[in-house]
């Protein structure tokens, strides 16, 4: 099924544009079980409107996960990420996560092992600090490195999360030899040369909301150097507003405006962004689409 769908992005200031989607717009990293069941149906249905072909729910931990699946299950555009966040694994990683998460893997619907990573940045929810707990940040750690060597074991690329901690993400990344299976490092707000040395172990850069706000002008300068062969798309729903989004929650949908922000920063017709996200998003996967075009 090709979707040829007119979709029109409202900010405060009315109509921001007016663009064809061609049905191959993806959503890599969201968390679906975080909606309720009548608002994920109403998100469902808006992004299919919106022509997102594949959306990516990843887990916060094993219960998460498991829902995670559920969903995926359920609705043919969704697949799922399973994992366990270093929030959680900070202070709760489980000790029968690796047989937890790798009868996960075995599901169909599972294509990746996510959301993981290290953060050591406060945690907004909680309150928790990081920089200056060495035993949570050295949790985080270790949780990494385990989920690491599960994807390794599984063959299953990595959808993996970093704030304020690229100077310990990137050893790990090397000294567990991820680029064994690769992944996406989301919501990518690094410098240029984190961003290629990340490329060049493999791991694509996830772009969303942040990118659509104007002041972000050394990440958008980040954008205009990478290949295009490096980026997708995301939008981290139902977190990570858009500029000027007038909706208390993000959806799937709005992956369409970050593509049309992305596209205009890169100089380049949407067209040919969605088509080179959607190539490499279902590259990274392994995703066999016979509905594309």
């Amino acid at each position: 099924m090709v979707f040829q769908n007119r979709l029109e992005w409202r900010s405060n200031k009315g109509v921001k544009s007016d663009v064809i989607m061609n049905g191959k717009l993806t959503d890599v990293h969201v968390h679906l079980d975080f909606y309720s069941l009548e608002q994920m149906g109403k998100v469902l249905r808006r992004a299919d409107e919106a022509g997102v072909r594949w959306i990516v729910t990843s887990g916060w931990g094993i219960p998460s996960a498991q829902r995670g699946v559920e969903i995926a299950t359920q609705n043919e555009r969704v697949l799922a990420a399973v994992g366990i966040h270093p929030w959680v694994a900070a202070e709760d990683f489980p000790e029968d996560f690796h047989e937890e998460l790798h009868r996960l893997t075995q599901d169909p619907v599972t294509v990746a092992i996510g959301e993981v990573g290290i953060d050591f940045v406060d945690n907004v929810f909680t309150g928790v600090t990081y920089h200056d707990n060495p035993q949570l940040r050295e949790a985080q750690e270790h949780a990494f490195r385990k989920q690491i060597a599960l994807a390794c074991e599984v063959s299953l690329p990595l959808i993996t999360h970093c704030r304020g901690a690229y100077e310990s993400f990137i050893p790990i990344l090397k000294e567990e030899r991820a680029d064994r299976v690769g992944g996406a490092v989301h919501n990518f707000e690094a410098d240029l040369k984190t961003a290629r040395q990340l490329l060049d172990m493999g791991f694509l850069l996830s772009f969303g909301g942040t990118i659509t706000y104007p002041d972000e002008t050394a990440l958008r300068e980040v954008v205009r150097q990478i290949p295009l062969d490096g980026i997708l798309l995301e939008t981290d729903s139902p977190y990570m507003p858009l500029y000027q989004q007038t909706t208390d929650q993000n959806e799937p949908a709005h992956v369409a405006e970050v593509a049309s922000t992305l596209a205009e920063i890169k100089g380049i017709d949407v067209g040919e962004l969605i088509d080179s996200v959607y190539t490499n998003f279902t590259d990274l996967l392994k995703i066999q689409d016979e509905n594309a075009t």
